[in-house]
Formats: C-alpha cells, structure tokens, sequence
C-alpha cells in the first residue's frame, strides 16, 4: 500500500457495511470467480458495493472491447429503493455474458429481499425478434423490478 493510501485511510474512520450488502457481494464475487473471472469487490462507505470481474487480470469491462470479457456492477444499498446496478458488460465468447448476469441473479439470493429493482443501460443492437439482449434478460427473470434505458453515454461522441 502506497503511503498517501494509508494516509487516507487513517484519516477517515471505517463505516461498518452493511452486513446483507456484504453477503450479497461476496455470493456474487464467489460466483464470477467460479466463472474463471478475476474478481475486485470493494465497499464505498455503508450504502454502495462496486464489483468488477473480467477475464483479464486488468479487469477490462469495457463495452464492444477486444481484449477482455467483464461486468461491472453497483450495489446501491442506499438509492431508494435500493438498486443493483448493471454499469458495463462485455462478452468476447458466447454465452459468458448471460454467465455472468445469471451469477449476479444467483448472488442476490444470499438475501433475496435486498434488491428487488435492477438497473441497466442497454446499448446492445436489436435482435432478430426486435428486442434488446437486456430486455431477454428482464423477460427471464420477472421476480425483479428492471429498469432499462437506452441513452447514449455523454462521451459517445468523443
């Protein structure tokens, strides 16, 4: 650890987590690891969980990437109500992205009350049927609450 990170975390006293946060987080980071995935889980403050997987030590979760398979998730205890959010996925093999989202859907069920709405930004094509890939996901798993929007990044155009 760098002096300036220890400085930092001597500054601030530690906010206890959530403890069905942190069981939620660790089911799921347990299951991408399963999935052959590295794996970062990290708490920010009591309310907010960010868990970044990918096939490549660098956790590369870049969207349309080439070099990498990955997810990169938020657990936001404290949105009301409290949400899952589905920041970035990107799947080089077929079949690893649904992988992925079913381990974080298996994750949940470590406290099943926890997070009942779901959040994703689906930027992916249409498929043959007319729908999206998230809106299959959503179709899937109706036990959820899902919030799908379709707005392009702010840096899109860059």
């Amino acid at each position: 650890m760098a002096f300036w990170e220890a400085w930092r975390f001597r500054r601030a006293p530690a906010q206890p987590v959530d403890p069905a946060m942190r069981a939620i987080a660790e089911a799921i980071a347990h299951n991408l690891a399963a999935l052959g995935l590295y794996v970062d889980s990290r708490p920010y403050g009591r309310g907010f969980f960010e868990i970044k997987a990918s096939t490549s030590a660098k956790l590369i979760t870049t969207p349309d990437g080439t070099e990498a398979s990955g997810i990169a998730l938020l657990l936001a205890g404290a949105y009301e109500p409290p949400s899952l959010v589905f920041e970035q996925i990107n799947s080089l093999r077929r079949g690893l992205g649904r992988a992925m989202v079913e381990a974080v859907i298996a994750g949940t069920t470590a406290q099943p009350e926890a997070f009942r709405r779901f959040r994703v930004n689906d930027l992916s094509p249409r498929l043959q049927d007319g729908r999206r890939w998230w809106e299959h996901v959503a179709a899937a798993h109706p036990e959820f609450e899902w919030v799908i929007t379709h707005e392009e990044p702010f840096n899109s155009g860059r």
